[in-house]
Formats: C-alpha cells, sequence, structure tokens
C-alpha cells in the first residue's frame, strides 16, 4: 500500500514482478460483532509480520495488520466522538487473490 502522491515506473514485464499490491487502496474488512463486510479505505500499514522491512515499505501479505477508515460504519465512542480509523488482519494473501479481506479488530 502506498499513499496518493505515489508514483512510480510503468513496469516492463508485470508477468514476472506483480505490484499490483501498490495499487491496492481499498480492502474487505469483515466485522466480527456485525457479520457483515464493508469495502473500506486502507490508511496505512501497521505491521507486517514478515518482516520489518515490509512493514516500512507498506507491503501487505497475510497476517498484516492495516489500518482502516471506519467513518462510514458511523461508530462512536462514549463521549460522542466519531471513530475514523480501526485496525484490521488481513485474512487472505493478495498476492493471489488480487483483493484484501481482512477481519475488524475489536
Amino acid at each position: 500500500f502506498v499513499g496518493d502522491a505515489f508514483t512510480r515506473k510503468p513496469p516492463k514485464f508485470e508477468r514476472f514482478i506483480r505490484p499490483m499490491a501498490l495499487r491496492f487502496s481499498k480492502a474487505h474488512v469483515t466485522h466480527p460483532e456485525l457479520k457483515s463486510t464493508f469495502y473500506l479505505p486502507i490508511i496505512g500499514v501497521k505491521k507486517n509480520p514478515k518482516s520489518p522491512m515490509y512493514t516500512s515499505l507498506g507491503v501487505i501479505t497475510k497476517g498484516t495488520i492495516i489500518e482502516v477508515n471506519v467513518s462510514e460504519l458511523g461508530l462512536v465512542t462514549q463521549n460522542g466522538k466519531i471513530i475514523w480509523g480501526k485496525f484490521a488482519q488481513v485474512t487472505n494473501n493478495p498476492e493471489n487473490d488480487g483483493c484484501i479481506n481482512s477481519i475488524l479488530l475489536v
């Protein structure tokens, strides 16, 4: 995952190197209590268990903790403030599937 201002050279051989994961900006996030799935924008990569370098580069693999924007869900705190960012854990391998599936960490 990279931000909106990120630009990279056009790839020459995407057949061999598939940088599709850099282009993901949204993820399918399942809320465990509501038992429903939402398509939410990704804010950033918090921790990648595969490697600390993957965390700093923003690479998303299975088991990665990502931060997603949950303001669309309307979750509020006890004080009445809107919650806009929550963590979710990726449950699939995005390189193989072509999408990011995750479970919200409540």
